[in-house]
């Protein structure tokens, strides 16, 4: 199996498609692992020239985790978790790659151009902040604070009932609920590893990083902002201050779309993507 030691952790990975001179990392949200991010959808940048690259963040999936069932803060900052990403890109022989990042793999994304600007060709941030604090919406502290009441020896049933009402609680207003991949979702997850603490202690992460608007006002990366006005965990500020913020980025809001990658707008969100990065060239 392939995984980086390029970082001071050990992080498990996937490509998909030939390899080309377009490389596109997927990078997964708080608590997600690489499979969230689903083969069709990938196959769309594979049937364009780009080879896909996926991972598992550390504290989740196949990667390394910090701490047992009882720890909630790995004692690593949101910059670890860069380096872990750039460390893949390493291991492939990348000197840059086009990024595509979800909620906290959108800050995950953000970190990276800020700290190597030079290896981030360019950025679509969905569904996510510039900081973690004044953005967040008013059920996101109640959702992850659940999390701690999460028997780490859940049963697969108990867990994947668990992971279709928190998405539920993601969802959009003007798209359907996929509860079938959901379900699906949630059994290969907790078959790759069930692992409920970690996303804690990649929240303690996220929460206690630098507001990162002073120095996205410095970048020059092509991005395209992608939010939902239905999104119920991060308030559209966040996407309105980020695009004010990054002077070579679109702004895209959807109505009535939650905090997922609505199904219904895949084809749109991959010439979104495909035009960002082809500002770059």
């Amino acid at each position: 199996m392939p995984f980086s030691t390029n970082s001071a952790a050990k992080i498990y990975f996937e490509t998909m498609g030939p390899r080309t001179d377009q490389p596109l990392m997927f990078i997964e949200g708080l608590s997600a692992q690489l499979i969230g991010w689903r083969e069709p959808f990938c196959q769309a940048f594979i049937d364009l020239g780009y080879w896909v690259i996926r991972l598992d963040n550390r504290d989740v999936g196949l990667s390394e985790k910090f701490g047992g069932p009882t720890d909630f803060d790995g004692g690593y900052e949101m910059q670890d978790m860069a380096h872990d990403a750039l460390g893949v890109l390493d291991t492939l022989g990348l000197s840059s790659a086009h990024i595509v990042g979800q909620s906290m793999g959108g800050m995950i994304a953000q970190t990276m151009a800020i700290g190597a600007p030079e290896r981030i060709r360019s950025m679509t941030l969905f569904y996510t902040a510039p900081s973690s604090g004044p953005y967040a919406g008013e059920d996101l502290a109640s959702q992850v604070d659940n999390r701690r009441e999460i028997n780490p020896n859940t049963s697969r049933e108990a867990a994947i009932e668990e992971m279709v009402e928190s998405q539920r609680f993601c969802g959009s207003t003007a798209y359907p609920f996929d509860e079938a991949w959901i379900r699906e979702l949630a059994g290969l997850r907790y078959d790759r590893s069930h692992c409920p603490e970690g996303p804690l202690r990649q929240y303690a992460a996220a929460r206690r990083a630098p507001d990162r608007t002073p120095a996205l006002e410095t970048l020059a990366t092509p991005t395209a902002i992608i939010h939902g006005r239905a999104d119920r965990l991060i308030r559209l500020e966040a996407a309105l201050d980020m695009a004010k913020a990054l002077r070579n980025s679109e702004l895209h809001v959807f109505p009535g779309l939650g905090h997922e990658i609505a199904r219904p707008l895949w084809d749109e969100f991959a010439r979104i993507i495909d035009r960002t990065a082809r500002r770059a060239d």
